[in-house]
């Protein structure tokens, strides 16, 4: 028997049906493009994954609401590392220590010794027994470096007329002072008309505005005398303090 015609075979419904769904796919596909609503998967609307390309990720123990760093020191209190000065060190038992704001430098004498002179440039000490003498100076005469000062001042000791010095063996040789490159001195003489060896250690360190400090200790050149010089002079150096204005 055989067919009217209306019908459709298999295969063709098939194929037709494949198409028809086709067609209704990319209709479908089409107007969630121009909705920007994504067809699967992927990121939210208006925003691709390229939007993040380049950007750093955050820490893992980073918080937006507290420093990454407990070492930032950008805050309102903080103070340039140049513009602090630091703490006076401990003075030793058997020390005091000493201001002096027209030379602009803190310092420390043993206990029991004098000052015998203080004037525009220097403070001068001596200690009890009279063997030892300390002066603390802060002058532009010779120049502005530690090697001028000391060629200065040494020029002026080898004056035997203005000093008194006679006999002076001299040697020199650089060393740290302050945080910075200064000049050691060390001088054998004796007073004129004397014969009696003496010993002069001094230490010159430039200071600002083209200021020279100078830190001086003179004693008998005895054995006893020298070793006791030796520890003086050590203290007396790590307690020198220079450029320190007046404390309003």
């Amino acid at each position: 028997m055989s067919g009217s015609g209306a019908g459709t075979p298999p295969g063709r419904r098939s194929g037709e049906t494949a198409a028809w769904v086709s067609a209704v796919t990319a209709v479908v596909g089409l107007l969630l493009a121009v909705l920007g609503i994504p067809l699967v998967g992927g990121s939210s609307a208006n925003r691709t994954i390229a939007d993040n390309a380049g950007a750093p990720a955050a820490p893992a123990s980073s918080s937006p609401d507290r420093p990454a760093s407990p070492d930032a020191s950008d805050g309102p209190g903080a103070t340039p590392s140049g513009a602090s000065r630091p703490a006076p060190p401990p003075v030793p038992e058997g020390w005091r220590r000493v201001e002096e704001p027209g030379l602009t430098v803190v310092f420390a004498v043993p206990d029991g010794w004098t000052r015998k002179e203080r004037n525009a440039i220097q403070s001068n000490w001596v200690s009890p027994d009279g063997a030892h003498d300390m002066s603390v100076k802060r002058d532009t005469s010779y120049g502005a470096t530690a090697q001028d000062a000391s060629a200065g001042q040494l020029a002026w000791y080898r004056d035997t007329a203005r000093s008194s010095m006679a006999g002076l063996k001299a040697g020199t040789h650089t060393t740290r002072q302050n945080g910075q490159s200064a000049l050691w001195l060390e001088i054998d003489y004796h007073w004129a008309g004397q014969s009696e060896p003496r010993k002069r250690v001094e230490v010159f360190v430039p200071g600002e505005a083209g200021q020279v400090y100078q830190l001086l200790l003179d004693t008998a050149a005895t054995p006893g005398g020298l070793a006791t010089q030796r520890r003086l002079f050590a203290t007396a150096r790590a307690q020198l303090l220079i450029d320190r204005p007046a404390r309003s």
